[in-house]
Formats: structure tokens, C-alpha cells, sequence
């Protein structure tokens, strides 16, 4: 029994369960004289930021720095950083942003605090995620955000040229939410500008569009119509029923009254008439006539014919003449408000016909451009006779309205630009025609060729006591 004993006290001190560390009893073994460390508690997980590696083989993430406030702050904020990255409104964006900082890192100093790395790596992050869906879009644009010297700089570069515009927008304030923030609104701003701008070319493209469609219906061709009308007009032709009308009168005796005209008392015998034959002058009582024709259309139909006053072949002999000169009292009556119904100078254009001895010419007084006007079939010029109608038109506008009427400002204007007379006999047809057009609005676009007809067209018109 003793030996037997004695053999469990040596095998006692061989059990691996008393002798070895992992025992649970503290009694087993002295302290101090452990062969394992003490169990700890665990030792927190350590996330090591990205870093450059230098020549010499040595991490810069070994050098200390002092930015435990930027690591706790971009920790605790963390979750509220990537929601307000995510939520930014990034569905009209079509330009690149581009944010570079591991070319800049080595110019940073690293911090070794544990919680700070964490910190940065989530900014990467987040950075990473924006640059993902801005590399959704067509790059307009590109934004480089640096990380210099403890400042935040914004570079925008255009990729439309190779010159780039660089506006600065320092934030000093690197410990804070509001530089990352003021970085992404900067370039939501600037990108909400040219989308506005690209907006606006297609709404002015499509308003274009909108106006070419409506431009096809036939209520916007209105306004074309009636110039294409009166011009078509013009040039109307005769029928044969007409013709033959006009070259019955042309034979008619010459004291038989073809057509009297009541307002006017005038009568159109066979023997006045016949001065509209090929190679006759025109005389007073058909130019008369033709122009009272002339006021009466632009009664009949106001909106297509400008407003207009004609004088007939006796005023201005009245107004001025070589023996006596200017005399406004002759011709006051002429044009009271009982008479004519209206004022002159409410007048679009005032035409006076115009003989100097054998020769038929026109002038104007068109208020309606501020000028006047002389027109001559072999482009003479006649200042007196302007001269005339300025002072007529001032007395007649201060003696009706009681209005000083300055026109010292106004044109004169002797008409070049005007179809010719090219024989001894047309100047009158040139002359009527020239109101005709001026009257309907129309340029001067007739030509010598057309007088024989011209001529048959206002034997027609006076026969029928209207004017077309």
C-alpha cells in the first residue's frame, strides 16, 4: 500500500489537467508562475485605411497625427453621411464627377487612431458610390475635389474644350459635414444650370415645331391672303363680255352720256371716255371719276385697302400756282369734318395729282411713314411742289384740330424706284396706277407693257361705277 501510494503521489504531478495552465482552479499553481497569459478580454477590431507605401518599404500609416475629432466625428456620423449621399437628386445629372483623392493622400497627414482609419475608409466609400452613378451620365462636365493643406478646393473642367475654368471654393472647416456637403450641391447647382439651359433649346425647338403645324391651317393663312388677294386683283383680267363692253363705248357718239356719277356729278360722255383709247392723254374728268372709285372700294372694304384721301386735279391749281403762290384759304373748305367725315391727319397716305401743263405727275403726303412723296413718270423732281404740301398739311392740321404740327423732320422723297413712261402719251395712266397701288398697299410692280391694258381695265371700271 505504501509503495502503491507512493506511486499515485508521482503520478499526481504528471496529470496535464493540474499541472497545465487551462485549469480552472487558481489554487493549482502559484501566481506568477503561469506558463499561458491570462485570458483578456477581446481586443477591438482594427481597420487600417489605405496607404502608400514608400520606397523604403515603411507604411506611412506608421506617422502619427492629431485628427482623433475628424475620426470620432465621420464614425458617429456615418449612417447619416451615406443617406444623405444616396438621397442627393441625381436623376437629371448628366455630367462626370470625378473625386481624386488617393493622388493627393500622400500630401495628408495620416491618423493612426484606429477609429479615424475607420472613418476615412467610409468616406471612400461613399465617395466611390457617387462617382458610380455619375459615370451613368454623359460627361459634361468633370469635378475634381482636393484635399490640400487643410482645405477643400473646387476645380471645374470643361471636357467641351481644352482650356478649363477653375473656380475656388475654399472650406477651411475640414472637421465638419458641411465641406463634403457644400462639394456635391456645388456641383448639383452647376449641373441644374445646364439642364436648364438644354431645357430651354427644346422647348423653344418644339414651340418652333408648334408654330409650323399651326402655320398649316387655314385660319393663320388669313393674314397672307387678303396681300396675295390684292395683288392677284391688280391684274384681273377682262372677259370677252368686257372687252366687247369697252370697245362699244370706245364707238359711242361722242355726246352720248355713257355714265353719270351722282356725288360727284360727273358724266363720262362717249367723247371724254375715249381719251383711255391707246395714245390719248388722260383727262380731268376720268382721272376724277377713277379716283372717287377709288374712295368708295376702300369704303366698301376698309381692312383690305389702307386709308386714304384723294384730292382731284384742281386742288393743288387752287393751293399754289405760279401768279398768286401758296393760298391755303382757297382750299379750306375742302376738307371740313361735314364734307369728309374725318380728319387728314388721320389719314394712312393723301394723294394729289398733279399737271404741269402737259405732263401728269403724283405727289404724297404719307403720314403714315412721316414723309413726302413725288412721283414722276420721267423721275423729275419738284421740291416747290413738296415744299408746297408740307406748309398745306401744318396749316390744315392747326386750323382742323388746332394742333401745331412740327414736320421739319420728316422726308422728302422723289421716287426712283418706280416704273417709266417710255412714250409721250402714258403719264396719266402712270399716274393712276400709281395711286391704285400705293393705295392697296402694294409696291409700284407694273411695267410700260401693261399700260394697254391698264387702260381698258379703268374704261370698264368707270363704265361700271366701281373700281376693283
Amino acid at each position: 500500500m505504501d509503495g502503491m501510494s507512493s506511486y499515485h503521489k508521482r503520478s499526481s504531478g504528471l496529470n496535464p489537467c493540474k499541472n497545465s495552465s487551462f485549469s480552472h482552479s487558481s489554487r493549482v499553481m502559484a501566481p506568477g508562475f503561469y506558463r499561458y497569459p491570462e485570458v483578456k478580454s477581446p481586443l477591438r477590431r482594427q481597420v487600417h485605411a489605405p496607404s502608400r507605401i514608400l520606397k523604403s518599404g515603411r507604411d506611412r500609416s506608421t506617422r502619427q497625427g492629431s485628427g482623433n475629432v475628424l475620426g470620432t466625428f465621420l464614425t458617429r456620423n456615418d449612417d447619416m453621411l451615406k443617406r444623405n449621399a444616396l438621397d442627393l437628386p441625381l436623376r437629371y445629372r448628366t455630367d462626370r464627377e470625378v473625386i481624386d483623392v488617393d493622388d493627393e493622400l500622400g500630401d495628408v497627414e495620416m491618423i493612426s487612431d484606429d477609429t479615424s482609419r475607420e472613418g476615412l475608409e467610409n468616406v471612400a466609400m461613399e465617395v466611390d458610390e457617387v462617382e458610380e452613378k455619375a459615370e451613368m451620365g454623359n460627361g459634361l462636365f468633370s469635378e475634381v475635389v482636393s484635399v490640400k493643406n487643410g482645405s477643400l478646393r473646387v476645380d471645374e473642367c470643361s471636357q467641351a474644350n481644352s482650356s478649363s475654368l477653375v473656380v475656388n471654393r475654399p472650406v477651411t472647416d475640414v472637421t465638419s459635414f458641411e465641406a463634403y456637403r457644400k462639394v456635391l450641391q456645388s456641383a448639383e447647382n452647376r449641373t441644374s444650370k445646364l439642364k436648364d439651359r438644354g431645357f430651354g433649346d427644346i422647348l423653344k425647338e418644339r414651340g418652333r415645331a408648334l408654330l409650323r403645324s399651326l402655320f398649316s391651317f387655314s385660319f393663320w393663312k388669313q393674314d397672307k391672303e387678303p396681300v396675295e388677294d390684292v395683288q392677284r386683283e391688280a391684274f384681273l383680267t377682262l372677259s370677252r363680255e368686257e372687252e366687247t363692253a369697252v370697245n362699244r363705248a370706245f364707238s359711242a357718239n361722242d355726246s352720248n352720256i355713257l355714265v353719270a356719277h351722282k356725288n360727284s356729278n360727273i358724266e363720262i360722255t362717249g367723247k371724254i371716255l375715249r381719251c383711255l383709247k391707246p395714245g390719248e392723254w388722260l383727262n380731268d374728268e376720268v382721272i376724277n371719276l377713277y379716283l372717287v372709285l377709288l374712295k368708295e372700294r376702300e369704303a366698301r372694304e376698309p381692312k383690305k385697302f389702307l386709308k386714304c384721301h384723294f384730292f382731284n386735279t384742281f386742288f393743288f391749281t387752287k393751293l399754289f400756282n405760279s401768279g398768286t403762290g401758296y393760298n391755303y384759304s382757297a382750299v379750306r373748305r375742302w376738307t371740313s369734318m361735314k364734307r369728309l367725315g374725318y380728319h387728314l391727319k388721320d389719314c394712312d397716305k393723301i394723294f394729289i395729282p398733279i399737271h404741269m401743263n402737259i405732263h401728269w405727275t403724283l405727289a404724297v403726303i404719307n403720314i403714315k411713314d412721316r414723309k413726302f412723296q413725288y412721283l414722276d413718270s420721267f423721275k423729275g423732281r419738284e421740291p416747290k411742289i413738296l415744299d408746297a404740301l408740307a406748309r398745306y398739311f401744318v396749316d390744315e392740321v392747326r386750323d382742323k384740330s388746332e394742333v401745331d404740327l412740327d414736320v421739319s423732320r420728316w422726308g422728302q422723297e422723289f421716287v426712283q424706284d418706280l416704273p417709266m413712261q417710255r412714250n409721250g402719251f402714258d403719264c396719266g395712266m402712270f399716274m393712276v396706277k400709281y395711286i391704285d397701288f400705293y393705295s392697296r398697299g402694294l409696291d409700284l410692280c407694273f411695267t410700260q407693257e401693261q399700260m394697254p391694258y391698264f387702260r381698258d381695265r379703268t374704261a370698264k371700271e368707270i363704265l361700271q361705277l366701281k373700281a376693283e
